[in-house]
């Protein structure tokens, strides 16, 4: 056989002799990229009509054009298309598959465009519906949250500070600090899909087309918002990949805290709530055990998004513009991201849903660690005590009721008076827990009036997404 019958049909007018076999499996990504089939496809059918459109191609060759790519989409989400790893990615598969489907015809499909500007087209194609996905779960999410702490507005437990007992909170109120962290990851997937909403086709290879296709047209077409404004920057960056892997390394971090939380609270040492068995494991040699096995997985997990994030900022350091085949690699990253993103909300919304709280043994815990001595300090402020001689006085008080194995709130009036003459009777109401709690009345606060509020300030956001 003639030694440049061997070459890539793609490319082959270059080349006389093919590449080896290990340049061949060492430079393909179909393993990887195929999952971004349907967005190449689409985006192949927009651009084709954009073609006809220009009449750079006629109106016979959309037609064979589009048929195939239809049925080439077909063929490969009923499992029947034929990958080939000797053709590198999912671009040339695809387009290979056409030109025996559409002959001539689809040989001019590639006319003006390359598979660089086609890559990351189909990149912000993809990363457009897995954050639209990435919403719709945080937004279930947030509900499970919300639902639940609407019901525990006024159950009180104890707030944590370096994981020592610090003041008393409502579990309400401690649920929908989740919510704020989870509605801070809404609003960054939001504003990346908002700025990546840029259409790259018509950059070519990286200096444009002399090819005159309505660029914004086939934006609208793709549902892109606009177009680039330079072509060796639309085809060459990735800042909206790396952007969505520090969402998602977010987005994990705060998932893996709450889920930390979830597998603290549910060991038998806290005993605040029960997970339900549907998200635990057993133990293969110890019959009693429920292991919290999705809350440490989806903490564990949560390493993947920041391992993505530091791939895709390594790959990228140093690139010179404008296209280079590293980005090739920035595949895997965005796909270990996503996974992880998805499948850990849906699980996160589910389990948060089905949780069991112990709220008695929440509030027996608030009898613990001297919960409400900034109460006390704050009871001398009111009384014209400066703070830092208020924080003396009750750490002193502290001091005494530990010797005596007490808390504060056990010790009478009259000892609490030997350590400050302005102390009298009605001292004891900041010393409970519970009043302490609905003190703390101000915006934000813990009171359960403004979780209540809280929580209808949330369940309107909620709705208004929908």
């Amino acid at each position: 056989m003639n030694k440049k019958t061997t070459t890539n049909p793609l490319w082959g007018g270059r080349f006389t002799e093919a590449a080896s076999e290990l340049t061949k499996d060492y430079t393909s990504s179909i393993d990887v990229d195929k999952r971004l089939y349907k967005e190449d496809i689409a985006g192949s059918l927009a651009y084709a009509l954009s073609l006809k459109e220009a009449k750079v191609i006629s109106a016979k060759d959309y037609s064979k054009i589009s048929k195939g790519l239809k049925s080439i989409l077909k063929e490969i989400e009923t499992g029947k298309f034929q990958w080939d790893k000797s053709l590198e990615d999912v671009h040339m598969n695809i387009e290979s598959a056409l030109v025996k489907k559409a002959g001539n015809s689809a040989k001019k499909l590639h006319t003006g465009r390359s598979r660089n500007d086609q890559v990351s087209t189909d990149l912000r194609l993809h990363l457009n519906t897995v954050i639209k996905n990435i919403l719709n779960l945080i937004n279930q999410a947030q509900n499970s949250i919300v639902k639940k702490a609407k019901v525990h507005a006024e159950d009180i437990m104890p707030g944590f500070t370096h994981m020592q007992i610090a003041q008393p909170v409502t579990f309400g109120h401690h649920l929908l600090s989740w919510f704020e962290m989870l509605d801070r990851d809404f609003s960054r997937f939001s504003e990346t899909k908002q700025r990546m909403s840029v259409l790259p086709l018509g950059s070519a290879a990286l200096a444009g087309s002399r090819f005159k296709i309505d660029r914004e047209k086939l934006a609208k077409r793709l549902d892109f918002t606009s177009t680039s404004n330079n072509s060796m920057d639309a085809v060459s960056d990735r800042d909206f990949v790396i952007e969505f892997a520090a969402n998602s390394s977010i987005l994990g971090i705060h998932l893996s805290r709450i889920c930390e939380e979830l597998v603290i609270w549910s060991s038998s040492q806290f005993n605040y709530i029960q997970l339900s068995d549907e998200f635990c494991t057993g133990s293969s040699i110890m019959p009693q055990k429920k292991n919290p096995d999705v809350a440490e997985l989806i903490r564990g997990g949560s390493s993947k998004t920041i391992a993505s994030l530091m791939g895709i900022l390594s790959l990228m350091k140093n690139q010179p513009l404008s296209y280079n085949r590293d980005m090739q690699e920035d595949k895997e990253f965005i796909f270990s991201a996503s996974d992880y993103c998805t499948t850990s909300l849906e699980l996160f919304s589910h389990m948060v849903g089905g949780i069991i709280v112990n709220t008695e043994k929440m509030r027996l815990d608030c009898n613990l660690g001297q919960i409400t001595a900034t109460d006390l300090a704050d009871y001398l402020v009111e009384r014209d005590v400066p703070f830092r001689k208020a924080h003396k006085i009750v750490g002193k008080i502290v001091k005494h009721a530990e010797t005596k194995d007490l808390q504060i709130f056990d010790l009478s009036v009259n000892q609490l008076k030997k350590f400050s003459k302005v102390i009298s009777s009605d001292v004891k109401s900041y010393l409970d827990p519970a009043k302490a709690i609905k003190a703390r009345n101000l915006k934000g606060g813990t009171a359960p009036e403004q979780v209540k509020k809280q929580v209808i300030r949330a369940q309107k956001l909620i709705k208004s997404r929908k």
